[in-house]
C-alpha cells in the first residue's frame, strides 16, 4: 500500500519515535503513558501509522532480543498466535 510520496529516512526515523515510546511504556507497564500517546495519534488521525510503527518497532526488539534469529522469532509469534486463536474459540470455563 503506497500512500503519496516516499518519506526520507529522517522522517521514517521521527515517526517511529511515537512507537518507541509507546513500546516502552507498555513495557514499563506505563498505562497513563500509553493512553497519552494513543490519544495524540488519534487526534492527529495517526493511529494507523502507530501501529504499522509499533509492528514495525517491536518486531525490531524481538529479533535484537534473539539475536536476529528470525526463525525463533517467527516460531514464538506462531507460538502465541496459536495460544490467542485456542483462547478465542476455547474461552476458559468452555469446553471444545
Amino acid at each position: 500500500m503506497h500512500h503519496g510520496a516516499e518519506v526520507s529516512e529522517l522522517e521514517a526515523r521521527a515517526r517511529r519515535i511515537p512507537a518507541y515510546a509507546l513500546l516502552r511504556a507498555a513495557v514499563a507497564h506505563d498505562a497513563d503513558a500509553a493512553v497519552l500517546l494513543v490519544g495524540q495519534a488519534r487526534k492527529a488521525g495517526t493511529l494507523d501509522l502507530l501501529a504499522f510503527n509499533v509492528a514495525h518497532v517491536a518486531a525490531r526488539a524481538m529479533l535484537a532480543a534473539d539475536g536476529y534469529d528470525v526463525a525463533k522469532v517467527l516460531r514464538v509469534l506462531d507460538s502465541w498466535l496459536d495460544e490467542a486463536v485456542h483462547g478465542v474459540q476455547c474461552p476458559p470455563g468452555r469446553t471444545a
